[in-house]
């Protein structure tokens, strides 16, 4: 059987660390990551390893050598990277395969998996791992006898149903590896795995109980060295030719490489000080990592998950905040308070939030700038549509002016609604849209008007690399033209003759602009009065009248029955009332429920409160009945939603207690008199619970039912 370890990949999460070492060569308790695998290999009995390298390669090569812990090493270069199949193919010699990652920290007991794949007569063998946060790891479903049944490939929480992750250790019959296609860029895990499953070949899973960490980050990395002195009983650990000063605290599995400087009074807690660093008296670190060769002056405070690399210069009473990374070789001067990343273009960590929006960056123009550069290159379009509301004109002109440097051409709306913009970029044909409100980015898909979490990690990697350089400037075009066609097209939804009035209220001055200029001309002064409020979302929109209250899943409900009225079918979010579809059967008509990846567009309506008023306007005036006699026809349902935080493992929980109730991308529960679409929050920490019900005590006592189940099996 050969060995083949990967050890190609550049490490982006791990920087300013991996900036100048190959992730598979940072250390942890002054050991690297791969000959702590080449040492599990020889005392596991193998004698050779062929190690497939790109970033970094002669460093690798050369601080590794031809033997490392009694293991004769070889080496297979990518010219390109190849994908984690396409380099095991490269360095294939004809035999079964042993997969291998030289970037992690693992004790498997490779005898035992060895021995497991040949007793199930696997073509391949996954090793499974359980991991607290899925969303970074590829994810591994599997029956009762360990044979897979399904992947997915770092989801986004709310398709999180197992915490199984993939460690990237595969055993791999020749048969398999042969059908790999040579030089082309394939992964096991979305290209050749899938494959094999959908073939009817036959892959397991083995989950390795004992340690495992994928060092992909600071905190995975501190967290690993934790655990390993842990096992050691040991709080902390101090090499031969350091020097700690007096006075000096170390706590919560802290290290001091060989060579490095500690002053006197210094309180350092979980925290790693490599080779050759040096730091003044009284300096504070908690959860950190200071790199080789820092310089580090007197009184120097580092915040949790603070990272410095190696040659940087820190100036006395200097304070890094939490989660700032500063580039190896930067200086800073004495007595400031870093707040952001110091990077080699000095950008903060992109993360995005509920419904595609730019978070953990502070928009400043040079931000929003460096983001415009991120979306043209993550999603590599010809053109992009950009709107803003009341106010957010000079965030608007930086992002398009940072999307049209990398040579992509900007649609561009002045004082727009978010309805607006979606309406003309669909018109335009631009697959991707950003737009500004209120201080806040929200980039998305124009069709779903959101991200598919694939969208999201190619933009946030893009953002976060920093590594963004300009092309030739693309126009920016005004999109006005197109944008007049919305009015015309809202307008023809009202009707002209309408038995009542209406009242909008919104924060948004441009909807209230566009409502007022719509209905400008018709006759509506008599009959019932109708009161819309559009708040923050869509499904914030209500309408108020004598005696009653619509709520947006009502009104949804009435916008849906006048599209089916005319025999149309409607395309909804997937969490839209399940009522939708069955109206929508009795009309002979089809209700389709879109996810952020799915192709098609949502119906106006599902996300634009203009034009869910004036669909609900059009099915009152058509029928010639009052928004009362409306409400009185819908099913007596209510609906609430409500969101709970529960504190970890929520992917098992999930699985453990919902895994029969699985459709799409929800998990739907159904009890006496209730149904709850049940969905985890992008943040992995909440869960989020729309209900239909008979009454609030039912639904009350459907979302109190599913976190009591929940709860049950944290401990």
């Amino acid at each position: 059987m050969q060995i083949i370890i990967l050890a190609g990949g550049e490490g982006t999460r791990l920087r300013p660390l991996t900036a100048d070492t190959p992730k598979p060569l940072v250390r942890v308790l002054g050991i690297s990551a791969i000959e702590r695998l080449t040492a599990l290999l020889f005392r596991s009995g193998f004698g050779e390893a062929t190690i497939a390298d790109f970033y970094l390669a002669d460093k690798l090569e050369k601080t590794l050598g031809s033997f490392s812990n009694g293991i004769r090493l070889s080496y297979v270069r990518e010219d390109l990277p190849l994908g984690t199949a396409g380099c095991v193919r490269k360095a294939w010699n004809g035999d079964d395969v042993m997969v291998l990652s030289g970037d992690g920290v693992c004790d498997f007991d490779l005898p035992r998996i060895i021995d497991f794949h040949e007793r199930n007569d696997a073509d391949v063998t996954i090793v499974s791992h359980e991991v607290s946060d899925p969303r970074e790891y590829g994810l591994v479903t599997a029956d009762e006898t360990g044979r897979v049944i399904g992947f997915s490939e770092k989801p986004a929480y709310d398709s999180c149903l197992t915490d199984l992750a993939n460690t990237g250790a595969y055993i791999i019959s020749k048969d398999i590896i042969s059908r790999i296609p040579e030089n082309e860029k394939t992964d096991f895990a979305s290209d050749v795995f899938p494959e094999v499953l959908s073939s009817g070949g036959r892959i397991f899973t083995i989950p390795e109980a004992g340690i495992w960490f994928d060092i992909g980050d600071i905190s995975s990395l501190l967290s690993c060295q934790s655990v390993l002195l842990d096992k050691e009983k040991k709080d902390y650990l101090i090499f031969e030719g350091s020097s700690v000063g007096e006075g000096t605290t170390l706590s919560g599995g802290s290290v001091i490489e060989q060579g490095a400087t500690v002053g006197r009074s210094c309180r350092i807690q979980s925290s790693l000080v490599m080779n050759g660093a040096s730091m003044g008296d009284g300096c504070e670190l908690n959860r950190c990592v200071i790199c080789e060769d820092v310089t580090i002056g007197r009184g120097v405070r580092f915040g949790e998950l603070s990272a410095i690399g190696s040659g940087s210069v820190i100036g006395s009473s200097v304070t890094v905040d939490p989660g700032v990374k500063i580039a190896p070789n930067s200086k800073i001067p004495a007595g400031i308070r870093v707040r952001r990343d110091v990077t080699p273009t000095g950008y903060k960590l992109l993360e995005l939030g509920e419904g595609g929006r730019a978070d953990g960056i502070e928009l400043t123009t040079e931000n929003l700038l460096f983001l415009g550069k991120a979306i043209a290159r993550a999603f590599s379009q010809e053109s992009i549509t950009v709107g803003y509301s009341h106010g957010s004109k000079s965030m608007s002109e930086a992002l398009s002016l940072g999307i049209r440097s990398c040579g992509t051409a900007v649609y561009y709306l002045n004082n727009a609604s978010f309805g607006e913009t979606v309406f003309t970029a669909r018109r335009l044909k631009t697959e991707y849209s950003a737009y500004i409100s209120d201080g806040k980015v929200r980039v998305f898909r124009s069709s779903s008007c959101e991200l598919a979490r694939s969208d999201e990690r190619k933009l946030c990697e893009k953002y976060n690399r920093a590594d963004l350089a300009d092309s030739e400037i693309a126009p920016i075009i005004n999109a006005d033209a197109e944008r007049s066609l919305y009015l015309s097209e809202l307008k023809s939804v009202l009707p002209i003759n309408f038995a009542g009035s209406i009242v909008l209220s919104s924060k948004d001055q441009r909807e209230k602009e566009i409502f007022s200029e719509a209905i400008s001309g018709f006759d509506w002064s008599a009959g019932e009065k109708l009161r819309f409020t559009i708040g923050k979302t869509v499904e914030d929109t209500t309408c108020e009248f004598n005696g009653g209250r619509l709520t947006y899943e009502q009104l949804l409900l009435l916008s849906c029955r006048s599209h089916y009225s005319d025999g149309e079918n409607v395309v909804l979010p997937e969490r839209a009332p399940l009522v939708c579809d069955e109206y929508a059967k009795d009309a002979g008509c089809s209700v389709f429920r879109l996810s952020p990846s799915d192709r098609g567009e949502l119906s106006q309506f599902s996300f634009d409160p203009l034009f869910l008023i004036a669909d609900t306007v059009r099915y009152l005036a058509k029928r010639e009945i009052s928004a009362s006699v409306a409400l009185s026809e819908l099913p007596d349902i209510c609906y609430y939603h409500r969101t709970a935080r529960l504190s970890k493992g929520l992917p098992k929980l999930l699985h453990r207690e919902f895994s029969g109730n699985r459709h799409g991308s929800d998990i739907i529960v159904e009890s006496s008199g209730a149904r709850a679409y049940v969905r985890p929050l992008k943040s992995g920490r909440e869960l989020r619970m729309y209900v239909e019900s008979v009454s609030q005590e039912a639904a009350n006592e459907i979302c109190d039912d599913i976190i009591s189940r929940l709860r049950a099996h944290q401990s």
